[in-house]
């Protein structure tokens, strides 16, 4: 009797998607939102090609405090990352352990800390404004690919895509919030 090489069947979560598992418009656009055809579909276009990283630009993960932008949608990895390493990277550059506040900052003898941290919140306002469309694609991708494994009718589909994507406004909201409370703090002393 000969042995039959059967190779082991994978769990569902490691099976490759089906064929209309990849990025569809309809999945798009529900996960999107109305942005979808305005704005996304263009700002995305290189990654739907070829989906390696390609610095393109976003100018609202760029202006606005680059944490809340992937906050608000909901890229939470990209999120902590954007929140927490510009504070290392400061004190790393720096070599101080004098606390960020304003009122130490506007001391004459902490000039330079202020000019640092500035470039520190540059660098890394450039750094978002350049990976977020790339980020936000592959979070796009990987929700697809998601929705495709759970094998549910189309209409299930567009639901489970529409709650996996979209924006956070209440923990964005709640971020920025505490964020301006703690600013006032240091102001007032």
């Amino acid at each position: 009797m000969e042995p039959t090489s059967r190779e082991p069947e994978l769990p569902r979560w490691a099976r490759k998607a089906p064929a209309g598992g990849e990025l569809n418009e309809e999945r798009m656009a529900a996960y999107f939102g109305p942005k979808w055809d305005k704005t996304y579909r263009r700002k995305l276009a290189p990654f739907l090609e070829d989906p390696s990283f390609v610095p393109t630009w976003n100018w609202p993960a760029a202006i606005a405090f680059p944490p809340a932008w992937f906050l608000y949608r909901k890229l939470y990895l990209p999120f902590t990352v954007f929140f927490l390493v510009p504070g290392f990277v400061f004190r790393w550059l720096t070599g101080s352990d004098t606390p960020q506040t304003v009122m130490e900052l506007s001391k004459p003898e902490n000039e330079w800390l202020q000019i640092m941290s500035v470039a520190v919140f540059v660098s890394s306002s450039l750094a978002a404004g350049g990976t977020a469309n790339w980020f936000l694609f592959r979070r796009a991708r990987a929700a697809s690919r998601f929705v495709a494994m759970q094998e549910l009718p189309e209409t299930e589909n567009l639901a489970l895509m529409r709650r996996m994507g979209g924006v956070n406004k209440s923990a964005t909201s709640l971020f920025v919030g505490l964020m301006l409370a703690i600013t006032l703090m240091q102001l007032m002393g």
